[in-house]
């Protein structure tokens, strides 16, 4: 954690250092004053709804996703007994559907992928029997439909669950940024309709299964080009491929009050 003092303001930066969820509960050594959640990668802002003040010291619980931070910002004079009625600081969700897909996935075929094929269910890459997808490096498309009888009204948040590396999303046509950091939710409450949906989902891996792949062949067949040729020399172990894709569950969640 860092801390700052901006006039009145108190802003501290809280990160998780961890690959996993953390719910920590955090004392600020300030009172009367109101504690604000600041999300660092949507911009978002809300007022906190659970804390309790003592002793000059407020005291907060919070909820990190993975290597994920945010701001505690204390601002707005408060009353010294004044506290927060609420459980958690978090958004809360509910399920509201799993997109099982089948999915179409298109691939660059100028880097040895097919140019379109069905996924039943998701899986990595590297699970595949193809070698153009098993040693696949780069850009990959995702598209399934699902329907919904009716959009609620709080919002969607739509959950990619697990993602090798970074996506970019649209529904119904309508782009919704990029998910590039746990937990990959992107809200998508905007581009819902009554009916059927389609979701694209663009996916980007890292490049090390390509230069994997292209060690295993001639330096005639081979699509990249490196001074850096680790992965072309071969090991007696091999080399491990890195899990790629749009792993999921992909779920929408409506978000409560």
């Amino acid at each position: 954690w860092i801390h700052r003092s901006v006039g009145t303001t108190e802003i501290y930066f809280v990160a998780n250092r961890k690959d996993r969820s953390e719910l920590v509960h955090c004392t600020f050594r300030v009172s009367g004053k109101q504690p604000e959640i600041w999300d660092c990668v949507t911009g978002k802002t809300r007022a906190a709804s659970a804390f309790v003040q003592s002793g000059g010291r407020t005291s907060l619980p919070l909820e990190l996703p993975p290597y994920g931070s945010l701001f505690v910002v204390f601002t707005g004079d408060i009353s010294t007994s004044a506290h927060g009625a609420s459980a958690t600081n978090a958004p809360r969700t509910s399920p509201l559907l799993t997109v099982d897909g089948p999915w179409t996935v298109h691939f660059d075929p100028k880097w040895g992928g097919p140019e379109s094929v069905t996924f039943s269910r998701l899986e990595s890459w590297t699970a595949r029997v193809e070698e153009g997808i098993r040693y696949y490096s780069g850009s990959a498309t995702y598209r399934a439909t699902f329907r919904l009888d009716s959009v609620p009204k709080g919002g969607v948040l739509l959950d990619l669950g697990e993602v090798k590396a970074i996506a970019h999303l649209h529904v119904n046509g309508i782009d919704l940024g990029a998910a590039w950091t746990k937990p990959f939710r992107v809200d998508a409450s905007r581009a819902l309709r009554a009916g059927e949906n389609l979701l694209e989902v663009e996916v980007v891996n890292l490049w090390p299964n390509r230069l994997i792949g292209d060690g295993l062949k001639p330096a005639g067949e081979r699509l990249t080009s490196t001074n850096v040729a680790v992965y072309y020399q071969p090991t007696p172990e091999g080399h491990k491929l890195l899990d790629s894709g749009l792993l999921g569950p992909v779920r929408l969640l409506s978000t409560l009050a």
